[in-house]
């Protein structure tokens, strides 16, 4: 009986103890299938989604292979929350992305890094980072919201995967494909590093989020100069639902394919093996493989989206307008002294910084306009489609450089997906989307969109893969 009383009183006073233990969870999401592309480069072992379905320049073959992702991005993931008293809860959240078909961890960087013209060559923020999707701690409480520090998503990919009928599926979506949509005009501000992040409801259907990126020093890695602001308000009541958001983004960097190496200047024939001087000493030019290029860019976007259910039937619509600036003088001039070579980023070596991409006090604008459907014809079945115009405009400059003559420039995309949900932790689903191209840039033979070899204006992708989710 004794035994009996002193093990009764150990859980009694161990149980407040146990009460406070974090509850800790391991997750994901593995998402694969099989898809075609009309006209792709071949799909990469890095890249997040494997392939692009974009229409790109002068590729005029097509590409059939095991994607990563088309409906949702794979994922691994451990997250946990701890109750703190009076209402308040200590959270955490790190979270992987993984290229499925390769088992490798996903990295944009690393396959632009390789591509010389044989692989995808779009980018992305997930870029290698062990946590590449998120990191973060932070603070809740069900009255006074949460607030969360890290590496974390931006506002706009928090809130659009609700307002898209496709819901942003990642390679039947522009939204879910193109990274710059949901980081405003930049693809590796759609997940941002060192932010505070602030979500609040008032009054039950009103929710405000407000980020903020801290900058950090101009060092061996540029991207740490990067800064944003982003505020976003949503009203969610019934079968309506709306929200509007806003961004600054300064010195967003943005990386791309350098698939003809950069060129080295070395000095050859020095000398031989005992110092005596070999005359005359020559130079050569040698072409260093596995490097990439970046962009800087200020951004300003407004974002506007609408939702409204009507039975089994969800109406959804939205618009953006982004605005493109080059880098303010000060930054500038940081970012064009940087010497070819000297920078690294996620582990790639920078080649070239182009700040001047926009022309001196020009503005160069995009939009997208959006306008989808999604229907539950069963509990376990839903069929979408959706229309997505993004255009860019005519931001040339007579008698300026010919970097500024862009031209203007729309794309066209129509999107038809199907899921069905075969159990709780299994989908299987099914998609095409088409791609248009047009306007002045496009129809100019010198940009490689239309040639004597064949028109490489239009694109379409067609695939099918499963998901499952723990």
């Amino acid at each position: 009986m004794k035994k009996t009383s002193q093990i009764l009183l150990a859980l009694c006073v161990g149980a407040p103890l146990m009460a406070q233990a974090p509850a800790v969870s391991f997750y994901g999401v593995l998402d694969t299938g099989v898809a075609h592309v009309d006209r792709a480069l071949n799909f990469s072992d890095d890249f997040v989604t494997g392939s692009s379905p974009l229409v790109q320049k002068g590729v005029k073959t097509g590409a059939t292979g095991m994607f990563n992702g088309g409906n949702s991005q794979t994922r691994v993931g451990v997250k946990g929350s701890a109750d703190l008293g009076d209402g308040w809860k200590g959270l955490f959240q790190l979270e992987s992305a993984l290229n499925l078909p390769s088992g490798r961890i996903s990295s944009a960087a690393e396959s632009l890094a390789e591509n010389g013209g044989k692989s995808t060559s779009v980018n992305s923020a997930i870029s290698g980072q062990l946590y590449n999707r998120g990191a973060f701690i932070g603070v809740s409480h069900d009255t006074y919201g949460a607030l969360t520090f890290g590496r974390q998503q931006a506002l706009l990919l928090d809130i659009m995967p609700s307002y898209d009928a496709n819901g942003l599926a990642q390679l039947f979506t522009p939204t879910g494909f193109i990274g710059s949509i949901a980081g405003g005009g930049v693809t590796e501000n759609s997940r941002v590093d060192n932010a505070i992040k602030y979500r609040v409801k008032v009054a039950g259907a009103v929710t405000v989020s407000a980020l903020y990126k801290v900058s950090g020093t101009k060092g061996p890695d540029a991207t740490a100069d990067s800064r944003a602001s982003q505020v976003s308000v949503e009203y969610n009541q019934g079968p309506l639902g709306v929200f509007a958001a806003y961004q600054i983004l300064t010195n967003g960097i943005t990386y791309a394919a350098n698939a003809n190496g950069s060129s080295v200047t070395v000095v050859t024939n020095i000398g031989n093996p005992t110092g005596t001087p070999v005359v005359p000493p020559t130079t050569a030019t040698i072409i260093v493989p596995s490097t990439i290029k970046a962009t800087v860019l200020d951004t300003t976007t407004i974002h506007l989206g609408a939702k409204y259910k009507i039975g089994n039937v969800l109406i959804v619509g939205q618009y953006q307008q982004i605005k493109f600036e080059d880098p303010t003088a000060g930054d500038a001039a940081y970012f064009s002294g940087l010497a070819a070579g000297s920078q690294y980023a996620f582990g790639q070596q920078v080649a070239s910084f182009t700040v001047n991409s926009i022309g001196p006090n020009a503005t160069k604008k995009q939009t997208l306009t959006s306008l989808g459907a999604g229907w539950d014809i069963t509990s376990k079945l839903k069929l979408s489609a959706s229309y997505y115009l993004v255009k860019v405009d005519d931001f040339s400059q007579p008698g300026t450089p010919a970097i500024n003559a862009k031209g203007s420039m729309q794309t066209a995309y129509t999107s038809l997906f199907a899921n069905y949900a075969w159990a709780k932790a299994l989908d299987l689903y099914a998609g095409i989307m088409g791609v248009k191209a047009s306007g002045n840039a496009v129809d100019d033979p010198s940009l490689g969109y239309v040639s004597a070899a064949g028109d490489t204006r239009n694109n379409a992708i067609y695939g099918a893969g499963l998901r499952f989710k723990f």
